[in-house]
């Protein structure tokens, strides 16, 4: 078995945690870089990771995730933010700067009012029936996520991802800690939990590949 297929038994949704073991920086960072390094459509990036190593915020967040009790009995927690719609306007500056990063000349300001547009142009008329750019964006961090996750299975960290939790005062926590992250700008996507397991986990329990799956080919 190789090490990646390895690293995907070993990851489960750990529930409880060895709170006395501490995940060490370079692993911290290891598992960031992941999510750093994901994919993102057209590659805007619209995540921040907030890591929470603080006891009594640990604390403060687990009375507003329904008292879970992972997320004060992990050793860090990742709250995976997205941007929400005010970030991708033709004057944002955070859209500006993400356009003006992929064009030859990064300073010609008429290239990035039509690329902006162009993007812009995409999420008014190319997203599903119903999607925002909120949902689009959202959505994005669930790539992150998953990558990260898979990052501390390959270093034997466990971790859990928590999208039960109550949106706006999680915000508010985060608000009073780091002004500068406001609801006007930036969302909840999910919330990820990262430590070292107590108990041994359940087997996985997944469809068949054969289930989940459906080829179309040229003999179809």
């Amino acid at each position: 078995m190789d090490k990646l297929t390895q690293a995907f038994n070993f990851r489960h949704a750990c529930k409880k945690f060895d709170d006395t073991k501490k995940i060490n920086n370079d692993d911290i960072e290891y598992i960031l870089e992941a999510g750093r390094q994901s994919p993102s459509s057209f590659g805007m990036e619209p995540w921040h990771f907030v890591i929470v190593d603080s006891s009594k915020i640990k604390a403060e967040l687990r009375n507003v995730c329904y008292n879970q009790e992972q997320v004060t009995s992990c050793s860090h927690f990742v709250i995976a933010l997205y941007r929400k719609a005010n970030n991708f306007t033709s004057q944002s500056d955070y859209l500006r700067r993400a356009i003006a990063r992929t064009l030859p000349d990064p300073n010609n300001q008429t290239s990035i009012d039509i690329a902006c547009q162009a993007f812009i142009n995409f999420c008014e008329q190319g997203l599903a029936d119903g999607l925002t750019i909120n949902h689009w964006s959202e959505m994005q961090d669930y790539i992150a996520c998953a990558n990260m996750m898979t990052a501390a299975a390959f270093r034997g960290i466990d971790s859990c991802a928590i999208g039960g939790f109550d949106h706006d005062k999680v915000i508010k926590i985060l608000e009073k800690h780091i002004p500068q992250i406001g609801e006007e700008s930036f969302g909840v996507g999910l919330c990820l939990a990262f430590g070292y397991r107590i108990n041994e986990p359940a087997t996985h329990i997944r469809w068949p590949l054969a289930d989940v799956t459906t080829y179309l080919t040229d003999n179809h």
